[in-house]
C-alpha cells in the first residue's frame, strides 16, 4: 500500500511538474506579450510627444507670423497714409508752382523795359487795365 501511494504520490508529482512547467511557459508567453506591447504603446507615446513638439513649435511659428502680419499691416497703413499726405502736399505745391508761373509769364507778358509799374488811364489797352508791370 505504501508503494502504491508512493507510485500515486510520485504520478501526481509528475503531473503538478508538468502543470507548472506549464504555467511557467504561459506566465512566460504572456510576460512576452505583454512587453511588447509595452513597448509599442511607449514607442507609440514616444511617437505622441514628439508630433506634439512639433505641432507645439509649428503653433509658435504661426503665432510669429501673425505678429509680424499684423506689424506689416500697420506699417503699410502708415505708409500709405504717408504716401497720400505727401502725394497732396506735392500736389498742392505743384499747384503753388504753375500758379507762381502764370503770375510770372502774365508778368513778363506785361514787362515794358525802362519804365516803372504805374497807372495810365489814357493809354489803355483791352485787357491789360493800364497797368504797366515791371521788375
Amino acid at each position: 500500500m505504501l508503494k502504491e501511494d508512493n507510485k500515486k504520490l510520485h504520478g501526481e508529482q509528475i503531473l503538478l511538474q508538468e502543470s507548472c512547467e506549464e504555467v511557467k511557459r504561459l506566465f512566460e508567453e504572456t510576460h512576452e506579450k505583454i512587453y511588447d506591447l509595452w513597448t509599442l504603446q511607449q514607442q507609440e507615446h514616444q511617437t505622441l510627444e514628439e508630433n506634439l513638439q512639433c505641432l507645439l513649435q509649428q503653433k509658435e511659428l504661426v503665432t510669429q507670423q501673425k505678429d509680424l502680419a499684423v506689424k506689416l499691416q500697420h506699417h503699410s497703413r502708415e505708409s500709405q497714409m504717408r504716401f497720400e499726405h505727401l502725394q497732396q502736399e506735392l500736389e498742392h505745391n505743384t499747384a503753388q508752382e504753375e500758379s507762381l508761373l502764370q503770375t510770372e509769364l502774365l508778368k513778363q507778358e506785361h514787362y515794358v523795359p525802362g519804365k516803372r509799374a504805374s497807372i495810365e488811364p489814357h493809354s489803355q489797352q483791352p485787357g491789360t487795365h493800364g497797368v504797366d508791370f515791371l521788375p
